[in-house]
């Protein structure tokens, strides 16, 4: 039997031409008596499908079609490579399909990451930062916002690339609304606490601080910048009637100035200025304070009242009135029977700290402003008493010439070195001060000069020696004191 493609001899019984593979089908003669054979033969043939491949007497295999016709498969050299051939392309597109299928899904995640995934919109964010591209990095935190971000780390980036851009207010604002919306931990909120008021400070923004510290609930970091804060003062006695001196202290959060008034009327930077304990001795008083901290922060006025139920002494009275004078002169008060009297020389207001009168005081040359009170055993202060005194000396014989007279006499007798005041007997020089001017009895009127010895560094500490000059004739003396304190000269002069 010849292929009726190729025109080749074929084996009897093939079915496919081995030269060229050519399918042959054969129909045989229909034989009614071995129907019953072929029927039996394709139900065998039909289990044995079922059960598994299905091969005949020499092994080779069979192929059923769907009419149930066995067809052997020969093992041809062309068929089994065209097999093959379609095997493998096959294999190779459906790998395509896969990866080409793959490689979509792989970008379609990676696009909707990129455009739904905060922590992708942050990372960018920081790259872009980093290249000190700052309005694009704060493109990506407003997007990262959108999709649900952490809201403290991206408020502290925002605010930190809208400072890098110079837009300060607005690096301030991001965490203002952060602190001012949102629940935060200690460490965060003292952290946006700190840069707000670091931003603020800069800007000279005193009041925006103190306002965003007066509404910040956290003692701990409200204490942290206790000095940006003007509070209201406070004073150390509850309103009220005393049967005794007040001594009334107000107090401040933080350095600064308190500025007070004592008649009710409202304070303000050009009222008295809180140095001291204010001394309410007597009456009432209305007062009020206003506290300015050292950024000109201003606080809200306190006020209180106070009412002194004690009597005031009558004022000291002073024999010698206001004037010039000429000759030595002393100054004589009268002191009452209950209380003391003391007073100042340089025109400042005594109080009972004030130097105290005990006796008569020599009147200083020059011009001098004394004044004195009375203070009762109950510390309530009198009414001031001032005298204003002019006195000059008629003589040739001045404080300077009287320092130099001394001077001289110690260098003539070999106690000083020079007339610098230096000595070998010390380190550094003498130095003298006039003191006063005081009437010797039978003796006349002296300058008295005090000695000090004066150091490298300029320091001064003074000795127990005195040095006495008359006032007329400028003859240097010593002058010392008895046992019973009266005075009494050693001279000086050059025999």
């Amino acid at each position: 039997m010849k292929c009726p493609d190729c025109g080749a001899e074929m084996a009897y019984g093939h079915l496919y031409c081995e030269k060229c593979g050519r399918e042959i089908q054969i129909v045989p003669d229909f034989e009614p008596e071995i129907e019953n054979s072929i029927t039996e033969t394709l139900s065998t043939v039909g289990e044995e499908i079922e059960g598994g491949s299905l091969k005949d007497d020499q092994g080779i295999e069979t192929a059923v079609d769907i009419h149930g016709l066995g067809k052997k498969k020969h093992k041809n050299r062309s068929s089994s490579f065209f097999s093959q051939e379609l095997g493998k392309n096959g294999m190779i597109l459906a790998f395509v399909i896969f990866f080409v299928v793959l490689l979509a899904g792989a970008f379609l995640t990676l696009h909707l990451y990129h455009r739904f995934s905060a922590a992708y919109q942050i990372e960018q964010a920081r790259y872009y930062a980093q290249l000190g591209e700052y309005e694009e990095a704060v493109g990506y935190l407003e997007k990262a916002k959108k999709l649900e971000a952490d809201v403290v780390e991206v408020a502290f980036l925002e605010s930190n690339y809208y400072y890098q851009l110079g837009e300060k207010q607005k690096a301030a604002e991001v965490l203002v609304e952060l602190i001012t919306s949102e629940p935060l931990e200690y460490g965060d909120e003292e952290k946006a606490y700190s840069y707000v008021i670091d931003i603020w400070d800069e800007e000279k923004k005193y009041t925006d601080i103190n306002w965003i510290l007066s509404e910040c609930r956290n003692n701990e970091i409200v204490n942290q910048f206790q000095q940006y804060i003007a509070r209201t003062p406070e004073f150390g006695y509850e309103p009220g009637s005393y049967d005794e001196v007040v001594l009334l202290k107000i107090s401040a959060n933080t350095t600064g100035k308190i500025y007070y008034t004592l008649d009710g009327s409202t304070p303000d930077q050009n009222s008295s200025v809180y140095i001291a304990p204010l001394i309410l001795e007597s009456g009432e008083y209305q007062v009020a304070a206003l506290f300015v901290n050292d950024y000109g922060i201003e606080s809200e006025v306190a006020r209180s009242w106070y009412v002194i139920n004690l009597t005031v002494p009558d004022p000291p009275e002073l024999l010698l009135y206001s004037g010039s004078f000429h000759v030595p002169t002393m100054i004589e008060v009268v002191v009452p029977e209950s209380g003391t009297v003391h007073y100042t020389m340089d025109g400042s207001n005594p109080t009972k700290d004030s130097p105290k009168y005990t006796g008569p005081i020599s009147m200083p040359l020059g011009r001098s402003n004394f004044k004195f009170i009375a203070v009762s055993e109950e510390g309530v202060s009198s009414e001031i008493v001032s005298r204003s005194f002019e006195f000059t000396l008629e003589t040739d014989v001045t404080v300077s010439k009287a320092v130099n007279n001394v001077t001289q006499a110690l260098f003539d007798r070999k106690v000083l070195s020079d007339l610098q005041g230096h000595s070998h007997e010390i380190m550094g020089k003498y130095v003298f001060k006039y003191n006063t001017i005081v009437e010797i009895p039978d003796m006349g009127y002296y300058y008295v000069l005090d000695e000090y010895i004066e150091a490298e560094n300029g320091e001064q500490t003074k000795t127990d020696r005195l040095y006495a000059v008359e006032v007329y004739t400028g003859a240097p003396n010593r002058l010392i004191y008895d046992d019973n304190g009266q005075m009494g000269l050693i001279s000086l002069s050059t025999p």
